[in-house]
């Protein structure tokens, strides 16, 4: 399941980060290095090796800082440290960008990604109404539908993986 929580994340991390349109350009090699690092960093934190995996997430962050996915693997591997106050605040600037990217572009996957975000933070009620909005506003979003499916995030916020993650 803890492979499954890994593989979710990252793969809606991809789509998501794939449907960006953020307003400065990156170079290619830039988003290329950010992309690697980020990897690598996720191989770490499979292999247990937090300290490692934040310093290469912060150092993919020097690169491209407009990136809510790696704030979100940013505080994972703050929060794997015991380090709380780090974790909360790399959540809390995953949903400003992931807030913003939806303003802009309209996504519902950003909202899904606000929710989950927020369920980080210890605010499940919260995400909850999240879902509901994305409900009401993209009826027949399917990434919408499967998330708020009793089997979608509200039972991913019942796992031991998630609750490890959380504040």
């Amino acid at each position: 399941m803890k492979r499954i929580l890994i593989v979710l994340i990252g793969a809606v991390a991809l789509v998501v980060s794939g449907c960006s349109k953020e307003p400065k350009e990156y170079p290619t090699a830039v988003t290329a290095e950010a992309a690697s690092l980020i990897g690598e960093a996720q191989f770490a934190m499979q292999i247990r090796e937090f300290p490692r995996a934040e310093d290469l997430i912060q150092r993919a962050l020097k690169l491209r800082e407009d990136m809510p996915e790696y704030w979100v693997s940013l505080g994972m591997a703050r929060i794997r440290q015991d380090n709380s106050s780090g974790a909360r605040k790399a959540y809390e600037q995953a949903i400003k960008l992931h807030l913003a990217r939806y303003k802009k572009l309209k996504e519902p996957s950003d909202l899904m990604q606000q929710a989950f975000v927020t369920a980080l933070l210890g605010k499940n009620d919260e995400a909850l109404k999240i879902l509901e909005k994305a409900l009401k506003t993209h009826p027949d979003s399917e990434v919408v539908k499967k998330m708020a499916d009793p089997r979608g995030l509200p039972r991913t916020f019942k796992t031991p993986e998630f609750k490890a993650l959380a504040l």
